[in-house]
């Protein structure tokens, strides 16, 4: 899990505030991320060919861009 990313949920997706370049060499590396989400806990961050997806459990969100 990484500490130093952090990522709000933001209406109908999730929104990263902090950790941009982190989390783009983690996904480059490993190809998905565990992220902890206040007031939801972990979700897996994963890449996909049309941007970043944000998984818990069966729900599928967009990590929106700013």
């Amino acid at each position: 899990m990484n500490m130093d990313i952090v990522i709000i949920r933001d209406g109908a997706g999730y929104r990263l505030l902090h950790g941009h370049l982190r989390l783009s060499n983690v996904l480059q590396s490993c190809g998905e991320a565990i992220v902890e989400v206040a007031g939801e806990g972990e979700v897996r961050i994963l890449k996909t060919r049309v941007g970043y997806i944000v998984g818990r459990g069966d729900q599928r969100l967009p990590l929106l861009s700013n």
